[in-house]
């Protein structure tokens, strides 16, 4: 087989994205580096019509049931403990706690208003075509303490799954370790409450073209000291990326521009995505740590949340920094804009600016200049420079807007794939490339007035005389019920110490997925278990309904924790389908079709997608599900060649492996 020049030594093939939960199909194609700021709202304009526009729902604020009641509950549970003889007093139980909360995402018809009206002074023709749809994210829950020395310190003090639920709502379920919730409900307990959610949604779409490349020797990257425990190791979002930047300094990742009007920072974070979906799973699947995630220490001597926490608080401080200096540059934009027409009023202005004014508006790279108070003659390139300044803040084209805070994920946690890439990795910019990025919303829900939304457990009081179990579904949005999936049952069986059984279950779809906020119950009772430990223990069976009449049941599993998580049999499987500009000019393609073959439940399915280059339609992304042991899948790529009647064809392949390359022509 002939392949055309290609630098990279693997078999093209499957890519993971790292998202936990994500639509089949994008709702809107949108391009993911034209935003625009109109009133308060965040736009995306779409990739087919660029009068078109989404908005992005980041207002948070938490849902309400009818009664007005919040969709909120904050349980915290104990079970006493005995040492044993040869061990230290047990002063403490264990224990630990859940947090449920439904977030509405969503934005007021006065803010809609006001940005279609602004949104007619950048387009005249622009029109809100309705909000972006997310594909699912990432909630990390941070509270406050005291520390030892008396300070007030914010600690994450759990990371979770945020599906995405019908009419534009999250749903977070989060457990806690006994640390994190005795820190809640302390907090609780004072005048300002502090819990603050922090979402990181994920919003899909493309990249402009670039003229870019993007290069990676996969045999260095995973040399780095970050990547040297491999699938033994827990990753945060933010330890990947610092590990990213220093293979960046070190060369073993290259992000090259020609020109000089590419954003640096969007290429790097489109690199950076590649690699991440290449290189890494979701956590367990789904990307939910449990409690044992959690709290383990790792190789670096911290746990999970600990890391967490000093990647906040890291993230913060160079947020803030960066801030403080677009600050400084708008600053002197809108002094620029400010001065007086006449050459000598603004020369005069200019020259009067003291040393140390000149140093804070340059920042630290200034070289410090003596001032003045004698007016001199401005020069032509002087004014015209203050003109060029007039006209970019007056447009509204220069001043930046101060970034969030922090800047980068720190909630998404991964673990490394068992099978690693090796030689060279290179892709071409230079196309709407498929790529993701993460919105990030902060949001301090304080004061909850809701007494019945908290709840205490002692779970050894002989007078508590019923266990509730609280289950959610991990991994699926309430799109996935009505793309690949009719309902979940959920069945309990409780054996008691009289023999008698106690059973229960709760079937789950799309619609009271939704109106439960993701957020079920099954429940068991007291009935002469006089084993308070046994008393504990439960098990489940999950049967799991797909499309096409296909079932999947799991066998009964033994459980006794205070929460189910519930990983479906199958995980999101996707695709980037990628194909290099110029090879395909070269080869005179006006087309590539791909289908893509895989199993579910037993069934054939076939997803496709072409690549028009003529439209610069050379990167397309594909959804599937696959079963969570099985990563191999199999493809078949048709090219259409100007001047031939009949495609050619690279027959029917497996593989398992990252991107799929498009542009490998059989002999």
């Amino acid at each position: 087989m002939k392949r055309l020049k290609r630098t990279i030594r693997y078999l093209p093939g499957l890519l993971i994205l790292l998202v936990w939960a994500v639509q089949p199909v994008f709702t809107q194609n949108i391009i993911l580096d034209k935003i625009v700021k109109a009133g308060e709202l965040t736009l995306f304009q779409s990739i087919d019509d660029e009068n078109v526009y989404y908005y992005l729902s980041d207002k948070l604020r938490l849902a309400t049931h009818e009664n007005g009641i919040p969709k909120f509950s904050f349980l915290r549970y104990v079970e006493n403990v005995r040492s044993g003889a040869t061990e230290a007093e047990a002063r403490e139980g264990m224990g630990g706690g859940i947090v449920h909360a439904v977030v509405s995402l969503s934005v007021t018809e006065e803010q809609l208003r006001e940005a279609r009206q602004e949104l007619r002074r950048i387009n005249s023709s622009g029109r809100i075509e309705g909000p972006i749809m997310y594909q699912g994210g990432t909630v990390a829950l941070i509270s406050s303490f005291r520390n030892e020395q008396g300070d007030l310190t914010e600690q994450v003090i759990g990371l979770g799954k945020s599906p995405v639920l019908d009419g534009q709502q999250a749903a977070v379920s989060v457990q806690l370790t006994k640390k994190g919730a005795k820190i809640l409900w302390e907090s609780f307990k004072t005048p300002t409450p502090d819990m603050t959610f922090s979402f990181e949604m994920e919003v899909t779409g493309y990249r402009s073209p670039k003229r870019a490349v993007i290069e990676a020797n996969f045999d260095k990257i995973y040399e780095h000291h970050g990547f040297q425990a491999g699938i033994a190791s827990t990753y945060l979002a933010a330890e990947i990326k610092g590990a990213f930047d220093d293979l960046r300094q070190e060369g073993a990742i290259k992000v090259t521009q020609i020109g000089e009007d590419e954003k640096m920072e969007e290429l790097i974070t489109t690199a950076y995505n590649k690699l991440t979906q290449m290189m890494f799973d979701p956590l367990g699947g789904s990307g939910t740590p449990n409690l044992a995630q959690l709290a383990s220490i790792g190789s670096g001597g911290t746990s999970l949340l600990d890391r967490a926490t000093n990647m906040l608080s890291n993230a913060r401080r160079d947020a803030q920094a960066e801030n403080e200096r677009i600050r400084r540059e708008n600053e002197r934009l809108r002094r620029a804009t400010r001065t007086s027409t006449s050459p000598a009023e603004s020369a005069s202005e200019s020259s009067t600016t003291t040393s140390s004014e000149t140093d804070e508006e340059a920042g630290e790279d200034v070289v410090r200049r003596p001032s003045t108070a004698r007016a001199t003659a401005p020069t032509a390139s002087h004014e015209e420079g203050l003109r060029r300044e007039r006209e970019e803040a007056e447009a509204g084209r220069a001043e930046r807007p101060e970034v969030s805070v922090p800047k980068f994920a720190i909630a998404a946690s991964y673990e490394m794939k068992r099978i690693k890439h090796t030689g060279k990795f290179r892709i071409d910019l230079n196309k709407y490339t498929a790529d993701n990025i993460t919105m990030r919303f902060d949001e301090n829900f304080g004061t909850i007035n809701c007494e019945e939304c908290f709840r205490q457990v002692n779970l050894d009081d002989p007078l508590y005389k019923q266990r509730e179990i609280v289950a959610f579904v991990d991994g699926l949005n309430a799109q996935d019920f009505g793309n690949y999936i009719n309902f979940v049952t959920v069945s309990m069986q409780k054996k008691h110490e009289s023999g008698e059984i106690t059973l229960d279950e709760v079937r789950i779809d799309r619609n009271n997925f939704s109106k439960e906020g993701n957020n079920f119950k099954l429940l068991y009772g007291w009935k002469g278990d006089n084993d308070r430990s046994r008393w504990f223990g439960y098990e489940i069976r999950a049967a799991w309904s797909f499309f096409g009449g296909r079932s999947v049941e799991t066998d009964w599993e033994p459980r006794n924790t205070g929460a189910i998580n519930l990983a479906p049999p199958f995980q999101r499987r996707i695709i980037d389908v990628e194909a290099d500009p110029h090879v395909l000019q070269e080869a005179k393609i006006r087309a590539v079709n791909v289908k893509i073959y895989y199993q579910l439940a037993g069934e054939q399915k076939v997803e496709q997608v072409t690549l028009i280059p003529s439209r610069q339609q050379l990167s397309k992304r594909v959804e599937f599900m696959l079963p969570k042991d099985q990563t191999e899948y199999e493809y078949e790529i048709e090219w259409q060649i100007r001047g031939k009647e009949e495609p050619e064809k690279s027959g029917r392949k497996k593989t398992s492996f990252g991107i799929l390359f498009a542009d490998e022509l059989p002999s």
